[in-house]
């Protein structure tokens, strides 16, 4: 009895804690308006990502989507080295459709330990940016550990922060996905 009295009282304090809201002019950013490398995903194409990732260096991309018009894959090389590679796709004119990052099980560039990367870790970066997420889930299964995914979703932009493989001992990701851009557009010549 005691100890749920406590509980509630450091949930309490943590939940009215003024240092934990956010400021009337630190509101974050709406969800379409969240940036990967410096672009904004919605706004982005193909020609403006790979300019990006060139001026900033650091990226290698894959030799297989160097002629590609539909996907971009750049692996990380001396930026970013808390992840594996960054995936861009794209629709027919050539903006961008989705994004995502896979990041490596542990990394001492992260949080500056050698412990796993996790799911909530890598919210907490998405939260200073758009705020907190519209959707918690909790997964796991087939006698698994669980472990939490978070997702922010509105009617132009959604962004994904999970495992792969839906299980507690795969990767971390992000995925954005541009909700009113159709992948499989093609747009008429002369248009």
């Amino acid at each position: 009895m005691m100890r749920d009295f406590f509980k509630l009282s450091i949930l309490t304090a943590f939940a009215l804690s003024p240092s934990l809201g956010w400021a009337a002019d630190e509101r974050p950013k709406p969800i379409d308006q969240i940036t990967l490398l410096g672009l904004t995903v919605t706004d982005s194409d193909l020609d403006s990502v790979r300019k990006q990732l060139w001026d900033i260096g650091g990226f290698k991309q894959a030799d297989s989507t160097k002629r590609q018009r539909n996907l971009d894959k750049f692996f990380t090389w001396s930026r970013m080295r808390d992840s594996y590679y960054v995936e861009f796709r794209y629709d027919n004119a050539g903006k961008t459709t989705s994004a995502y990052r896979l990041f490596r099980p542990q990394s001492i560039e992260f949080d500056n330990r050698l412990t796993p990367i996790s799911t909530k870790a890598v919210a907490r970066t998405i939260v200073e940016q758009i705020g907190q997420p519209t959707r918690i889930i909790r997964k796991g299964w087939g006698g698994s550990p669980d472990y939490t995914a978070y997702i922010w979703q509105n009617d132009q932009m959604k962004v994904e922060v999970d495992r792969e493989g839906s299980e507690r001992y795969g990767n971390v990701f992000i995925r954005y996905t541009v909700m009113n851009r159709d992948p499989y557009f093609v747009a008429e010549k002369g248009k």
